[in-house]
């Protein structure tokens, strides 16, 4: 609009009002639609934050003696399905479901958990339910959840577990081989355990079994 300074006052206003009739519409919508993104977000934010609220206060309920884990589970899945409060319960209804012998039970609720948006649940959630499968002789499927990639932090259990797999399938030089990767990557851990299982793999290593 430099070429203004060479009007008159009456010139500037004609023109002023020819520019306002070609944009004033797409002005208004300019404005309209960044109060509106902005009205969009903090009403996103306000869901977000009463959503976690809401599934915090279900999960919660866990703490209480009578509470009955897989209900609890569905109600936040019901309510808040794959938030991460719904990945935690599971997690925590799994156990429950292990303990009662309910490995069925606990290998879904496991699996559901894997699928969780925080990484260190699913993580966790992916060796928990190796183990189980193990536990269960599903091995093949327990090799599978730990063909997955997990973080170096998780090399010395996912070694292990390997070897567990190796063990029960009578692999026993794979085995060992494995123990000995789960010892070496355990930086500075408590290895007894480990070393034991190795241990034991002895006789079996010795008569070529």
């Amino acid at each position: 609009m430099a070429d203004f300074d060479m009007k008159s006052d009456e010139e500037k206003a004609e023109a002023l009002k020819a520019w306002w009739r070609s944009n004033g519409i797409s002005v208004f919508a300019g404005v309209a639609l960044t109060f509106a993104g902005m009205f969009g977000w903090n009403h996103y934010q306000e869901n977000k934050l009463t959503s976690a609220e809401g599934a915090s206060k279900i999960f919660s309920q866990l703490n209480d003696e009578d509470a009955d884990p897989k209900a609890i589970v569905e109600k936040i899945n019901k309510n808040y399905g794959g938030s991460v409060y719904a990945s935690l319960a599971s997690l925590n209804a799994a156990k429950s479901s292990c303990e009662d012998n309910d490995t069925d039970t606990c290998i879904n609720l496991l699996k559901s958990a894997t699928k969780s948006s925080q990484d260190s649940v699913a993580n966790i959630a992916k060796i928990r339910l190796a183990r189980t499968l193990i536990s269960a002789e599903k091995l093949d499927e327990a090799k599978s959840v730990l063909s997955a990639k997990l973080p170096k932090a998780f090399d010395s259990l996912v070694n292990e577990l390997n070897g567990d797999i190796h063990a029960a399938k009578k692999e026993f030089k794979e085995a060992r081989d494995a123990y000995d990767k789960a010892i070496e990557s355990a930086a500075g851990q408590d290895t007894r355990l480990l070393q034991m299982k190795r241990d034991d793999l002895g006789d079996h290593l010795k008569s070529g079994a």
